[in-house]
């Protein structure tokens, strides 16, 4: 997988991130004085922003101890310690590439170097997609229900951006549930549009795309028939995610907190904060950098108040720059420890 060891598209990454920050913040406090949002942040405790940060690394731990429950429960001999490093390599790549396109490539290429098949690595970032979209999108509905006067708060530009939200993650939820329970009809879609591409010429060798496609189809659907029949790793897995989720869902308000707010409820927040991941997630940006930020003064305002743009700065520094940091020098880490041959798991069968 050349995508993990390639150095300039993640400098390209990296410089679209760094880039889309600048003129971001610099378009929010154009108006603002950038001393008084400075004085604000330096107001808080040190310790919620210790707090915060330590839950978007219990969000990133809580991916590797899903990957491991789930290679645990396809026999394969995997370290837990090496399973947290893939969700840090997970996020790291998520991070700097759009619409989070990077993230399981890369996670796969560095479970094959320790021996996992990629067949095998596959199946388990399905199941925690599969649980990562379904636990996001129930939360997102619980915020029509229960989040007061929420549809008819947000301008029609922000409920468009959030259908299509809503939308895309609901496809993705459909398909990963089709490859779990009904693998036939995703590879009869495979193969028709394998046989698309032969005859559009834009591949020579038919034969060799018909023997990887059934190759896939046997070792995914007993990959699949196991998962069916042993639902309880599907409903740990949900658990497990349920928790991951609600500690990077938590972030705002422990901000909120901080700045001594309280009239607004942790259980406003939280669903308000699953509505902005949905609208923002499938934005083809890395880290939906921008996105985040406009949104979250959009959506925050009314219980942030004065406090909003500082808010959404710390929010942000804790949610994502800081853990983006911490996450690219683990993966830097598992990257040479995969080049010095230091094994870290074995396929078993």
């Amino acid at each position: 997988m050349e995508g993990f060891q390639n150095k300039k598209s993640q400098m390209i990454g990296i410089g679209i991130i760094t880039v889309l920050m600048i003129a971001v913040i610099a378009y929010i406090l154009k108006d603002e004085s950038l001393e008084n949002i400075v004085n604000t942040m330096l107001s808080i405790k040190p310790m919620f922003i210790l707090i915060a940060v330590t839950l978007m690394i219990f969000y990133i731990l809580c991916e590797g101890v899903n990957i491991w429950i789930v290679m645990r429960a396809l026999k394969k001999d995997v370290n837990l310690l090496n399973c947290l490093g893939y969700g840090f390599v997970g996020f790291y790549f998520s991070s700097i590439t759009p619409s989070s396109s990077g993230g399981q490539p890369a996670q796969i290429f560095i479970m094959k170097k320790d021996g996992l098949s990629m067949t095998s690595s596959s199946l388990s970032l399905m199941v925690l997609l599969f649980s990562h979209q379904l636990v996001i999108i129930v939360m997102g509905i619980l915020a029509f229900f229960f989040v007061p006067d929420f549809s008819t708060t947000y301008q029609t530009g922000f409920k468009l951006l959030l259908i299509y939200g809503f939308g895309s993650n609901s496809v993705i939820l459909i398909g990963i549930l089709l490859l779990i329970f009904s693998p036939n009809i995703v590879f009869g879609i495979l193969n028709f549009f394998g046989i698309l591409v032969y005859k559009l010429r834009l591949v020579k060798n038919r034969d060799s795309i018909k023997k990887k496609i059934e190759s896939s189809i046997v070792e995914y659907e007993r990959g699949a028939a196991y998962m069916r029949n042993n639902l309880n790793v599907i409903v740990k897995v949900t658990i497990v995610t349920f928790f991951q989720i609600l500690a990077m869902f938590s972030i705002p308000f422990v901000i909120y907190y901080a700045f001594g707010l309280s009239k607004y409820s942790y259980f406003d927040i939280v669903l308000v904060q699953a509505v902005l991941n949905i609208s923002v997630s499938s934005l083809p940006l890395p880290g939906s950098v921008g996105a985040s930020e406009s949104v979250f003064l959009d959506m925050f305002k009314t219980f942030f108040g004065n406090f909003v743009i500082p808010g959404m700065l710390l929010t942000r520094i804790a949610n994502f720059y800081i853990v983006l940091i911490i996450s690219g020098v683990i993966s830097l880490l598992m990257y040479f420890r995969k080049n010095n041959e230091m094994p870290g798991g074995v396929e078993t069968q």
